[in-house]
């Protein structure tokens, strides 16, 4: 009974320490322990900020090591500042108004849920090397945040961490960086390029939806999966480099892309579920690889409704590199009637059309194999011939010049991407055109294509 009583005793002193309130120089805190406290209220806190190591209470000392839930939520402050002691931040810490600039001290190692969401004002963060995780909806509505760097040492990224950033135009993410949760970047609408390291194996749900300026992405060697969604209404993406190692791309991964035009599906690569290039309506040819053996509902439905209810396809060409046709799958994401090109909504005389206007080129072993392949035979112009690449250089935008495996490339606007590939779509070498020209040495000898911009040529290289 006495030991009882005792253990009662020291849980209740435990216990007002724990809830003891008291001001420092205009700031709320509370102890945590004996020795150190939080920071429990800044309501009413303006200007620049700075959070002293040590506070008081009369004359007990403690040392500040935490930030408490939304302790400054309704603050009027323009930065904060923070000393090395903190190593915990709290959910909704800061202002969703008012703070500008804010740094964060080498001990804190996460970014809880919600710490900075909303913070409307924040230009400028610095995160420190320590951070290992980024919480999720972390930065959620930072309207006025143009740029962040991830430090080496952060792991993951949590679901929506930046969503909705729609002034963030660089991001830079640590080769440590290899897990993802969903919408990470959703709604970043400023945001125009992004790399993504090395060790990512899988790209989760709605990863960049809606980054409207997004043109460039840089995969990694690593990555098997793309799932849901992942870039959806990128509409400035001009060229889709996936890597062989991508087995298998989910539903409307790249759907109202519509700045994509040609595009070329590595070896490797398996299955794209339905939608994926939904409502691209620029997709002039799509070149699939002799492993794609799965399409699903809609996966090619590249096509425009006009303003007079009709459709226009998008389509021209599709080029099959394997011998054996890609089989359709219908999926539980599909519409009720399905229809692997997306036709469901066109008239009889718009789906025949469809089907004449389409040239699929194929390997010349597989011409009657395709012919006569369900959906594939319904499609009149089935032929030999797979370059994989379509178009030619137009004679007023650019010329190629090719000598003793070297190729020049020439009349192209500044920081043009110039491209080769091999007549069956392998890409050897890319680079960047300066000064209004590329040259690329060294090429094998062969029949090669030269790709700038939206437009290709072949070339013959001795």
């Amino acid at each position: 009974m006495k030991f009882r009583s005792l253990l009662f005793v020291a849980t209740a002193v435990l216990s007002s320490l724990s809830l003891s309130a008291f001001t420092y120089e205009g700031i709320e805190y509370a102890a945590v322990t004996s020795s150190t406290a939080k920071v429990s209220s800044g309501a009413d806190a303006t200007g620049d900020i700075v959070i002293p190591e040590t506070v008081y209470d009369g004359e007990t000392a403690y040392t500040v090591t935490e930030l408490a839930k939304s302790c400054f939520r309704d603050a009027k402050i323009k930065s904060i500042v923070l000393p090395a002691t903190v190593t915990k931040m709290g959910s909704s810490a800061c202002s969703p108004r008012a703070e500008e600039k804010v740094g964060l001290n080498e001990r804190v190692t996460t970014s809880a849920m919600n710490t900075f969401n909303d913070c409307a004002n924040l230009t400028e963060i610095t995160l420190p090397s320590t951070l290992k995780n980024i919480g999720m909806l972390a930065f959620y509505q930072c309207v006025s945040l143009e740029s962040i760097d991830i430090p080496e040492g952060v792991t993951l990224l949590e679901s929506c961490a930046f969503k909705e950033c729609a002034s963030l135009k660089s991001v830079t993410l640590p080769s440590t960086c290899t897990k993802f949760e969903d919408q990470v970047f959703s709604t970043c609408t400023s945001l125009k390029s992004i790399t993504i390291p090395e060790g990512v194996v899988t790209i989760p749900e709605s990863f960049c939806y809606y980054c409207l300026s997004l043109e460039e992405i840089n995969f990694p060697s690593t990555l098997t999966l793309i799932k849901n969604g992942a870039f959806t209404n990128c509409e400035a993406l001009k060229e889709l480099n996936l890597p062989g190692s991508c087995a298998t791309i989910k539903k409307r991964a790249f759907a109202n892309c519509n700045s994509l035009t040609n595009v070329v599906i590595p070896e490797g690569v398996v299955t794209l579920e339905s939608d994926i290039f939904y409502e691209c309506i620029s997709m002039e040819s799509v070149t699939l690889s002799s492993t794609v053996d799965v399409l699903g509902f809609g996966a090619l439905g590249c096509w425009e409704l006009l303003p007079d209810n009709t459709h226009r396809w998008a389509f021209s060409d599709i080029y099959c590199k394997g011998s054996v046709p890609p089989h359709f799958e219908y999926d539980d994401y599909a519409r009720p009637e399905p229809d692997f090109f997306s036709l469901e909504e066109f008239s009889d005389d718009e789906k025949t059309a469809f089907y004449n206007s389409i040239t699929i080129h194929v390997p010349a072993e597989a011409v009657d194999t395709y012919k006569n392949a369900d959906i594939w035979k319904n499609f009149p112009n089935i032929v030999a011939d797979q370059t994989g690449v379509k178009g030619t250089l137009a004679a007023n935008a650019a010329t190629v010049k090719c000598s003793a495996g070297n190729v020049t490339v020439e009349g192209l606007e500044q920081g043009a991407v110039v491209s080769v590939y091999t007549a069956d779509g392998k890409e050897l070498y890319r680079t960047v055109a300066a000064d209004g020209a590329a040259s690329i040495s060294n090429l094998p000898a062969g029949i090669l294509i030269v790709k700038a911009g939206n437009k290709a040529s072949k070339v013959l290289v001795k």
